[in-house]
């Protein structure tokens, strides 16, 4: 991993003595476009603590979202681990995989991914009732997320009738209902006002304070950079720069 040499960015104390929950070790991933092989991850390193909202910054291409679906599992590295709780998620079998990521990590995309013809209450409950929780639970757990996100007057109402922001707060409730230890969110804040943009990286935020939950954002949303924890900074598929905030992030 190579780091700029720079007074500002700098590998960073750790932030607590915990293990780390997400640890990519020399990673390495490539693609092929035609004719040629295009290297997007040589050899990245870096280790991600639970109770933290760490954002990988950078520009388009430069790698950042295929870093956050290798640490997901949702694709397999060429070479190097990519270690989930401690589980090097390469090695599970696929069923083992689908089950670690129903139970232990939740995801927003840039895209919301709603179900048309679901209300919002309805969006949160369904990924609780294919962990095996029974109706009384995810019912309590959905009305929770929603009033945590601000949206319980909102729960009966179906995406067509829910603004951007109100459609990524839904899917970041659907996220944090299930409890993960884990949560990734991939340009979460693109499609959206600078308003709906804060209160969507306020939220994720909270999710890694109240909740101990490891946040993995990737963005070239120059925005989210001082709500983050943690800044890593990706060009060309490694990481340049690496900081912490110099004071606690409020509320």
């Amino acid at each position: 991993m190579h780091v700029m040499t720079n007074e500002r960015l700098h590998t960073p104390p750790a932030a607590n003595t915990a293990a780390p929950s997400l640890e990519a070790v020399s990673l390495e991933k490539s693609f092929v476009s035609g004719i040629v092989q295009v290297h997007v991850l040589q050899g990245l390193s870096v280790s991600l603590q639970p109770g933290e909202l760490s954002l990988i910054s950078g520009p388009s291409g430069c790698g950042k979202s295929t870093l956050l679906s290798l640490m997901s599992g949702l694709q397999k590295p060429d070479g190097g681990r990519a270690m989930a709780l401690g589980q090097d998620l390469a090695k599970m079998s696929i069923g083992a995989l689908e089950k670690f990521r129903l139970r232990h990590t939740g995801f927003v995309f840039q895209g919301f991914n709603l179900f048309p013809a679901l209300t919002a209450l309805e969006q949160v409950q369904l990924p609780l009732g294919y962990m095996g929780l029974k109706n009384g639970e995810t019912l309590r757990r959905a009305k929770d997320a929603l009033d945590e996100v601000g949206l319980s007057h909102r729960s009966h109402m179906r995406p067509a009738q829910l603004s951007g922001g109100e459609k990524q707060r839904v899917a970041i409730a659907r996220a944090i209902a299930k409890q993960p230890q884990l949560l990734f969110a991939d340009e979460p804040t693109s499609a959206l006002d600078a308003e709906s943009g804060q209160r969507v990286i306020d939220l994720l935020h909270r999710a890694a304070r109240s909740h101990g939950t490891t946040v993995l954002c990737v963005s070239h949303d120059p925005r989210l950079v001082r709500h983050a924890d943690r800044v890593l900074g990706m060009e060309d598929g490694a990481i340049r720069s690496d900081w912490r905030q110099n004071s606690p992030i409020k509320e």
